[in-house]
C-alpha cells in the first residue's frame, strides 16, 4: 500500500543530534541544526512529490458491506464500524471515475484519502542554564507530588515513534505494544521524538538515574506508527487509536498532527470517547511562521480531544504555538527529557506539551477513578491558571495547566455559571465540547459563540440522565441584535440543531421547556461550523462557472462542500497580459489553481502547499474565453473548511497598433485633421511615421497624449525633406505633450519615438489645422470673413496675438475706438486726462483722438474704461457720432425691443434708414447685448462704403 508523509518536527539536543527531514515537507518549524541523511532527504522529497493518495478509507454503513468491482480491500477493522483501506485495482486507470463509482455505491458512507499526519515538536533553545526541569515548577508538578505521583491502574497509550525500550528511565514504566510501521518487531525508537514525549510523562521517578517524569509509576504502551523519518499515514494513525482502545488504554497521546480534516479520524474520536478513553493531542507550533493562518492541527482540533497549546518559560502563551478557540488548555513548550540511547535531551514544541496534560488526566483519575473523560476535560479547564487574554482564550484556551490544583479541586457541575443573563453569557469556544448543569425551570444558560464567517452553527445537546432515561426537552434561543432569530427544541436525549449565524458573536439561551419541570438536567453541548456558500456559487462545473468582467479584480470565496471546485469564466475581447495569484487565510487549505483557454488544456498551478499562495506565470491572452478552477488541494475530495481564499486577477490589456507598418517614411500613416490616431511602441526600435498634407498655410497644433507614466515621448514634424521644424519631448511623468507651427501648403511628416516599449496603453495623436487667411487662423468660413478681410487690407483692424482675432470675443472700448480712428483718419489729439488711460496704453493715443472729435467720452470720476465691452447701441452710437448723421427724433420706434423715447433710438433709426445696421429676426435689435468684434468691423466696413 502506498502512503502519504507524516512530517515530524523534532529538533534534538547536541546530545542526541537525530537528523531531520527536508523543512519543506514539514508542516512547521525552523530547519534542524544538522543536514538530512541521505535518505532522510529521499523520502522526504518522495512524500512532498505525491500529491494524490494511493490508499482511501471507505465507511460503510451498518450491516452495507459487499464486494467491490474494480478495488482492492488492503484491509478492514470493525471494532466500531466497518471501514476498509482500499485502492483501486488498476493503478493506472481513471483514478476521478473509480472514486465516483465508489461514491454512488449504496451502502457507502463515505470515502476519503488517507491522509498526512506529523509529529509535533519545535527548535530547541539549547539553553543549559535553565533549569532543566522547570517545566516541573510552572504546572505545580512537585506540589502534587506531595500527595500522588504514580498511576499504575491505568494504561496510557503513546502513539508515536515508538519508545526506547531500553532507556534506564523509562523501561520500568512500559507495557507491551505494538509496532504499526514493521508488525511482529518491538516497537523499538528509531527517531527519538516517541522517547522524548515518553520521558516527560513517566521518566522514572526517585530512582537516582536522569529525569523525573510527571509519573513516577505507570503503564505507558507504545504504539509505532510513525517511522524512522516521522512518516505514516491517516489510516495507521486511525489503527493505533483502534488498538489502544482495543488493549483497555484510558488515556492516549497524540504528539501529532495535520491541518487536512478527516471524517475518518473524527469517527475514531468520537468511538474512543464513547469507550471512555481520552485523546490528548498536541495544537501545533506554526503560530510565528505562519501568524493568522495557523490553526489548532487535527486529531486536536476535533471536539472530543483535548487540544494543549504551549506556554513559554515566563508562564505566557508561546507565540510560536497554534492558536484558535479549539484550545482547552496550556502546558509548558520546553523541556528537558530523555533521549534514545540512554541519553537525555532539551526539547521544545506542543508535542511536549501534550504529554504533560495527559499525566495530569492520570493523576485526576487516580483521585476520581469514576470520571469520564469530558469530566476530565473539565477538572483540567477549571483548575487551570488563567494567564494571557482574561478568561478563556484562543491562545491558552482556559490556561494554563496545574496538576496541583487538579489533583485537588472538587469538579464544579457547572463553571460557566453564572450566566442567567445575556450579559453574563459565558463563552462558548466554537469547535469544543463542553459539560454544564441546567438547575430546573427557572435557570436559563446562556453562551455566546464567535462565528468566524457566515454560515450555519450545529449545536448538538446531549442531556446526561438519570438511570430511568427520562430526559426534559430543552428550549434553544438564538440570539443575534435584541431579538431571537430562530427557536429548536430538544425532545430527544441527543440532538443537533442548525442555526444560520452571521459573522461576530451570537448568543444563545437554554431552558427547560417545561414551566413546572424542576430537574437538574447535567447536560454536554459540542458546537461545529460550516460556511455559508460564497456569493459565486452555484460555480462547481466548467459549464456554470461564475462570468467575471474581464479586467484586474479580487475574487474572495470559500470551500463550504466537500470537493468544492469553484469554476470562473472570463471572455477577454482584447489581447494581453494575466497573471492569477490565489491566496488562503487559513492553513487548513492548500490552495490549487487551473487555467484553460477554451478548447485547450486545463494547466495546473500547484507548486506550493498548505496555507502558501499559488502564482501562475505571467501568460500571454488572445480574445477568447477562459477557465480558472479554484480548489482545496488537500485531498482529492477535501472537507468544507472555516477560511477563505482570495484570487487576484492581474489583467494587462496588450495593445496593438493599428497603423503598422509605419516605421519608415516612405510607410508613414495619413492622417487628417481633427481625428485622432492611436498607437504602441511595440520594442526599443519603433518609429511610428505620419503624414500630413496642407493645402493651404495653416497653423498646425499638434498632441500627443496617453504617454504612460515613466516613459518619455518625442514627437519631430519635418517638411518633406525631413528638415526638422519642430522637435517636441515629453518630461518624465508627463502624459501630455504639445505644440503648435504656422505652416506653409505642402506635405510634412511627423515621427513619434519612445523612450521605452509599451504595449498596455495606447498613445493618442491628434492633429488639428487653422487655414490663415488675411493671417488670422479663426476667421476662415466666418460669417463676417470678407469684411475682416477687407478692413485687414485697409490697414483699419489688427488681430489679437498667436494668429487670432476672435471674431466672436466681445470688443472693448479701447478696440472699438481704435478702429474707428484708423477708419476715419482722424487728427491725432492730446492727452487722454483720464485716469484709467496712462500715456502707456496701447490705445491712448487712439482714445484722445476719439474723444477729441467727440467720437467717446468717458465716466463720472474721470474714468474711461478702455476694457469695458461696448453694447451694440453704443457702437451705433460711435458710429452716428463718426459719420456725423442727424439724428433727430424718429417719428416711430426703430425697432421692437427699442422704444422711441429710448436714447439711442435716433442713432439707430439713422442708421438704419442708411442701411448701415439691420437687426434680428422679430424686428429686434437687442440694444443691451455687448457688440462683438466680428459686429464691428461688418458695421465699420458697411458705413466706410
Amino acid at each position: 500500500m502506498g502512503r502519504l508523509a507524516l512530517v515530524f518536527l523534532m529538533v534534538w539536543s547536541l546530545l542526541a543530534g537525530l537528523l531531520l527531514p527536508d523543512p519543506g515537507h514539514m508542516l512547521a518549524g525552523p530547519a534542524p541544526a544538522n543536514p538530512p541523511s541521505a535518505g532522510v532527504a529521499q523520502k522526504a522529497a518522495a512524500a512532498q512529490s505525491m500529491k494524490e493518495p494511493q490508499s482511501w478509507l471507505l465507511k460503510w454503513k451498518p450491516g452495507q458491506e459487499k464486494p467491490l468491482s474494480g478495488t482492492e480491500v488492503i484491509s478492514r477493522q470493525t471494532l466500531f464500524s466497518a471501514v476498509d483501506v482500499v485502492q483501486p485495482a488498476n493503478p493506472e486507470g481513471d483514478i476521478g471515475d473509480w472514486l465516483r463509482k465508489l461514491r454512488q455505491t449504496p451502502g457507502v458512507a463515505y470515502v476519503e484519502p488517507s491522509g498526512p499526519v506529523s509529529l509535533l515538536a519545535a527548535a530547541s533553545t539549547n539553553d543549559p542554564e535553565l533549569p532543566k526541569q522547570h517545566f516541573l515548577d510552572q504546572i505545580g508538578a512537585k506540589e502534587a507530588w506531595s500527595t500522588l505521583h504514580d498511576q499504575t491502574d491505568l494504561t496510557i497509550a503513546l502513539v508515536d515513534t515508538g519508545v526506547d525500550l531500553n532507556h534506564p528511565d523509562l523501561k520500568d514504566n512500559l507495557v507491551e505494544g505494538t509496532n504499526l510501521v514493521r508488525p511482529g518487531t518491538a516497537p523499538q525508537d528509531d527517531n527519538g521524538h516517541g522517547t522524548a514525549v515518553a520521558g516527560v510523562l513517566a521518566g522514572a521517578g526517585n530512582n537516582k538515574l536522569g529525569i523525573a517524569g510527571i509519573l513516577w509509576k505507570a503503564k505507558i504502551m507504545p504504539i509505532k506508527a510513525l517511522d524512522e523519518d516521522g512518516y505514516g499515514d491517516e489510516e495507521r494513525l486511525g489503527e493505533a487509536i483502534l488498538y489502544a482502545v482495543k488493549k483497555g488504554a484510558k488515556i492516549v497521546v497524540l504528539s501529532v498532527g495535520l491541518y487536512r480534516y478527516s471524517p475518518y479520524m473524527k469517527d475514531i474520536a468520537m468511538y474512543a470517547e464513547s469507550k471512555g478513553v481520552l485523546l490528548v493531542a498536541a495544537s501545533g507550533n506554526d503560530g510565528k511562521t505562519l501568524g493568522a493562518k495557523a490553526k489548532v492541527k487535527y486529531p486536536a482540533a476535533y471536539p472530543s480531544v483535548l487540544a494543549v497549546g504551549g506556554v513559554s518559560s515566563e508562564g505566557q502563551p508561546e507565540p510560536r504555538s497554534n492558536n484558535g478557540p479549539e484550545i482547552d488548555i496550556a502546558a509548558p513548550w520546553s523541556v528537558y527529557t530523555t533521549a534514545v540511547g540512554g541519553g537525555y535531551t532539551r526539547e521544545e514544541g506542543t508535542s511536549m506539551s501534550a504529554p504533560q496534560a495527559a499525566a495530569a488526566a492520570a493523576l485526576i483519575w487516580a483521585v476520581h477513578p469514576d470520571f469520564k473523560p469530558y469530566q476530565i476535560r473539565e477538572m483540567l479547564r477549571q483548575s487551570a491558571k488563567d494567564i494571557g487574554k482574561k478568561g478563556v482564550d484562543e491562545a491558552a484556551g482556559y490556561g494554563l495547566l496545574r496538576i496541583d490544583r487538579a489533583t485537588s479541586t472538587t469538579l464544579k457541575a457547572d463553571a460557566y455559571e453564572p450566566n442567567n443573563s445575556r450579559d453574563k453569557a459565558a463563552v462558548f469556544p466554537l469547535g469544543t465540547k463542553i459539560a454544564a448543569e441546567m438547575a430546573g425551570h427557572s435557570d436559563r444558560d446562556w453562551y455566546v459563540i464567535n462565528a468566524p464567517y457566515d454560515g450555519v452553527l450545529s449545536i448538538q445537546f446531549q442531556g446526561i440522565t438519570a438511570a430511568d432515561g427520562n430526559q426534559p426537552s430543552v428550549t434553544i434561543s438564538h440570539y443575534a441584535g435584541d431579538e431571537a432569530q430562530s427557536v429548536k427544541e430538544t425532545k430527544l436525549g441527543n440532538e443537533t440543531g442548525d442555526w444560520k449565524v452571521k459573522k461576530g458573536n451570537n448568543y444563545f439561551e437554554l431552558r427547560l421547556s417545561d414551566r413546572q419541570n424542576q430537574t437538574v438536567l447535567p447536560y454536554l453541548l459540542t458546537s461545529t461550523f460550516q460556511m455559508s456558500p460564497d456569493a459565486y456559487e452555484k460555480n462547481d462545473k466548467q459549464y456554470s462557472g461564475f462570468t467575471l468582467a474581464p479586467r484586474s479584480q479580487t475574487i474572495v470565496g470559500n470551500f463550504h462542500q466537500s470537493g468544492d471546485r469553484d469554476w470562473y469564466t472570463v471572455h477577454f475581447e482584447t489581447g494581453g497580459t494575466l497573471k492569477l495569484t490565489l491566496s488562503t487565510d487559513s492553513v487548513r487549505i492548500d490552495p490549487s489553481l487551473s487555467i484553460q483557454r477554451q478548447d485547450g488544456p486545463l494547466l495546473e498551478v500547484d507548486e506550493n502547499g498548505e496555507g502558501v499562495s499559488e502564482t501562475s506565470e505571467l501568460m500571454s491572452v488572445t480574445p477568447g474565453t477562459y477557465y480558472f478552477r479554484v480548489y482545496n488541494a488537500m485531498s482529492a475530495q477535501a472537507s468544507p473548511v472555516p477560511g477563505q481564499y482570495t484570487m487576484t486577477m492581474d489583467f494587462r490589456t496588450k495593445y496593438t497598433d493599428p497603423n503598422e507598418p509605419n516605421n519608415k517614411a516612405y510607410e508613414a500613416t495619413v492622417v487628417s485633421p481633427g481625428s485622432d490616431y492611436v498607437g504602441v511602441m511595440g520594442n526599443k526600435q519603433d518609429v511610428d511615421w505620419y503624414q500630413l498634407r496642407l493645402a493651404a498655410g495653416s497653423v498646425v497644433s499638434l498632441k500627443v497624449n496617453g504617454i504612460p507614466a515613466g516613459t518619455r515621448m518625442k514627437a519631430v514634424m519635418m517638411d518633406k525633406r525631413q528638415k526638422a521644424l519642430v522637435t517636441l519631448e515629453s518630461k518624465t511623468g508627463e502624459s501630455v505633450m504639445t505644440t503648435e507651427k504656422k505652416l506653409e501648403a505642402g506635405l510634412y511628416y511627423i515621427k513619434l519615438t519612445a523612450s521605452a516599449p509599451f504595449d498596455k496603453q495606447y498613445y493618442r495623436l491628434r492633429i488639428d489645422t487653422d487655414q490663415m487667411v488675411a493671417g488670422y487662423r479663426d476667421i476662415s468660413g466666418h460669417w463676417a470673413e470678407s469684411a475682416i478681410v477687407a478692413l485687414n487690407k485697409k490697414g483699419i483692424i489688427a488681430g489679437s496675438g498667436a494668429y487670432k482675432f476672435r471674431p466672436d470675443a466681445s470688443i472693448t472700448r479701447a478696440e472699438a475706438v481704435s478702429m474707428l480712428v484708423r477708419a476715419f483718419k482722424l487728427p491725432k489729439g492730446g492727452s487722454t486726462g483720464f485716469k484709467d488711460v496712462p500715456a502707456k496704453h496701447w490705445a491712448a493715443g487712439a482714445i484722445a483722438q476719439a474723444v477729441a472729435a467727440r467720437l467717446a467720452s468717458g465716466y463720472l470720476g474721470g474714468v474711461f474704461g478702455p476694457d469695458r465691452f461696448i453694447t451694440r447701441e453704443e457702437m451705433a452710437a460711435m458710429l452716428v457720432r463718426a459719420l456725423k448723421l442727424g439724428t433727430a427724433k424718429p417719428p416711430k420706434a426703430p425697432y421692437n425691443d427699442v422704444e422711441l423715447s429710448r436714447w439711442s433710438a435716433p442713432s439707430l433709426s439713422a442708421l438704419k434708414q442708411k442701411g448701415i445696421i439691420g437687426g434680428y429676426p422679430g424686428q429686434q435689435f437687442k440694444p443691451e447685448q455687448t457688440a462683438s468684434r466680428a459686429e464691428f468691423a461688418s458695421l465699420l466696413l458697411r458705413a466706410l462704403k
